[in-house]
């Protein structure tokens, strides 16, 4: 049986020797690129190719991408754990033709590398092509059904037409797109999982688990502007994207991407620490949980290595979503301190290898984790009292629906995600007024806005208090032993006692390493860590010549005066560094 890693270096010889170039994945955090969160796809590298904006060093590329799908129109978050296949975090084999070669040699090399190298039966397999759509005047896609009949063996009855929904690509509401042909697998009747329903039927793109997509081969054609309009790109490509825990799932015979080595390892290590079994059933809240934590770990691993960190904005809430997500799960398996980051080690083991940005950044992966995780576990009990408390109300006056009042007191005082109450209520038959949320949510925006005018006239009333940081080391190094002088609290300096855990406070050190806004460039990031403990550096600001980290620890393990290590996130400092003198 061929491991995850022989799959992966397999597709990439493959390709490899019909004259791609392999081009190693990129950060999951996307660089000069303001229209996405993260990267949700292998092509994502290419897109000034595809524009036209860039000449390519070679023609024809293939790689492994990290990518990540939890947010925008390509959001799989709530899927995870219910069913054997979907993940936030997967890796998508592709291999890229930049006005090289197009469809015919797609189709041909993705069906030689499946039923002869790889030997998946060729009997269970489909294909999807485009059936054309008159909103945006675009033809089917004949050639491509024409090609699947030429160049392989499958017969016509089984290459099927599927509209926009499913049969045209797009990375996003704008960019490069066009037509796309999928190859589906047909996995045997008894793997269908909707069998409960008498109106299933099961078919490709039947939504249940016994059809699966296996490889999209996407034909970029089209350009789609901010109007929705769609333009002819200079050249034709090719942009092919396959699941790696998906295909491994295939390769190594079982029912689930979980079961497969890229998953089991760290099943194994959950179990250890939780004393609980995993058995592989849907439906089941412990092997749910399983499954959701798994996933998540992965998603929170590599976005932090590659230079994220939780907060409450944009990627930041995205990232801290997911973690206080798979920390409420844990309380599935009796998980009531912190222990995601305890599974860190057995996923580089798993996965190191092929991406050694994770073993380089994992001590500061499990610090950043576990500092969330604390900071999350002190409200999350109370919040999950104060939450029976409103369901059991409104069930007594026979509503069905969580008012939005409450959903944003959970999100304000305890720190929910409103996908997190979602999920509570969903579990228990009710839906949360999502409405009545997003307008208090907008007031506390506009609050907060007006309220940030005031930090300048307390930066002025401070500037007499603070003393002031050495910062020479800023541009020689990113990590420093330093002592806490004091720490912000609101309009106050305070120079004794503990730091406050679960607030926003400003720390003043001794010495930094860190690089406050100035001139235009934003302040850096990182954490200052004694043992086991963390405080999240979110932001560094200047005051006179004190020099600010502002951010919060979970636990009261800080006190001013004592000494600590402070380290700067690097990979972030790089991107800033290389738009500033």
């Amino acid at each position: 049986m061929l491991s995850s890693t022989q799959i992966r270096q397999g597709f990439i010889d493959f390709f490899k020797e019909h004259a791609h170039e392999f081009i190693p994945s990129s950060r999951v955090v996307p660089e000069d690129d303001p229209t996405l969160l993260f990267i949700n796809a292998g092509m994502n590298q290419f897109k000034n190719i595809f524009l036209g904006n860039v000449t390519p060093q070679s023609t024809r590329a293939v790689n492994s991408q990290k990518c990540i799908r939890v947010s925008g129109k390509h959001n799989d978050l709530e899927e995870v754990g219910r069913d054997t296949y979907h993940h936030t975090f997967f890796e998508m084999l592709g291999n890229w033709s930049f006005g090289d070669y197009f469809k015919a040699e797609a189709i041909e090399w993705a069906w030689k590398l499946f039923t002869e190298v790889w030997g998946i039966d060729q009997n269970a397999l489909w294909a999807t092509v485009f059936g054309g759509d008159t909103a945006d005047g675009v033809p089917a896609d004949t050639e491509a059904e024409q090609l699947w009949t030429q160049m392989t063996s499958i017969p016509a009855q089984r290459v099927l037409r599927f509209g926009r929904k499913d049969n045209f690509w797009e990375m996003g509401e704008t960019g490069p797109c066009g037509p796309c042909s999928e190859i589906h697998m047909d996995l045997g009747k008894e793997r269908c999982d909707k069998k409960d329903n008498p109106r299933h039927i099961c078919q490709v793109n039947g939504e249940c688990g016994r059809f699966i997509e296996l490889w999209n081969l996407v034909f970029i054609q089209y350009n789609r502007d901010e109007s929705g309009m769609l333009h002819d790109l200079p050249a034709r490509h090719v942009d092919t994207g396959a699941g790696l825990e998906r295909i491994v799932s295939v390769l190594q015979n079982k029912s689930s991407n979980y079961d497969t080595d890229l998953f089991m390892p760290i099943m194994d290590h959950l179990s250890q620490l939780t004393g609980k079994t995993y058995t592989s059933t849907l439906g089941n809240d412990t092997d749910n949980a399983f499954r959701v934590i798994a996933d998540h770990l992965r998603a929170l691993s590599f976005s932090i290595a590659d230079g994220a960190l939780p907060g409450n904005e944009g990627r930041g809430y995205v990232l801290r979503r997911i973690l206080r997500r798979a920390t409420r799960f844990g309380l599935l398996l009796d998980q009531h301190e912190p222990f995601i980051h305890k599974l860190v080690p057995t996923l580089v083991h798993v996965m190191g290898d092929a991406f050694p940005e994770l073993p380089e950044r994992a001590a500061h992966v499990a610090n950043v984790i576990e500092a969330e995780e604390a900071s999350f576990g002190k409200t999350l009990d109370r919040g999950i009292e104060i939450f029976e408390a409103d369901v059991k109300h409104v069930q007594q006056v026979g509503q069905d629906v969580v008012p939005g009042d409450k959903a944003f007191k959970l999100y304000d005082t305890y720190g929910f995600p409103l996908d997190l109450t979602q999920l509570m209520a969903s579990e228990r038959g009710l839906t949360v007024d999502t409405a009545g949320f997003d307008e208090l949510m907008a007031q506390q925006k506009k609050q907060s806005q007006e309220g940030s005018k005031k930090l300048t006239f307390q930066a002025d009333s401070l500037s007499d208090q603070l003393p002031d940081t050495d910062d020479g080391a800023k541009y020689v190094q990113l990590a420093i032993e330093a002592k806490i002088l004091g720490y912000v609290r609101g309009d106050d300096y305070v120079t004794e006692g503990t730091l406050p855990a679960g607030e926003s406070i400003g720390v003043v050190l001794d010495r930094t390493c860190a690089y406050a806004e100035s001139g235009g460039q934003v302040g850096d990031t990182g954490y200052f860590s004694s043992g086991n403990d963390a405080f999240l550096v979110e932001d560094t600001l200047k005051i006179t010549g004190a020099v600010v980290h502002q951010g919060r620890t979970a636990s009261q393990a800080f006190s001013v005066g004592q000494t600590v290590t402070l380290s700067i996130d690097g990979l972030r400092r790089s991107d800033l560094t290389r738009n500033h003198t």
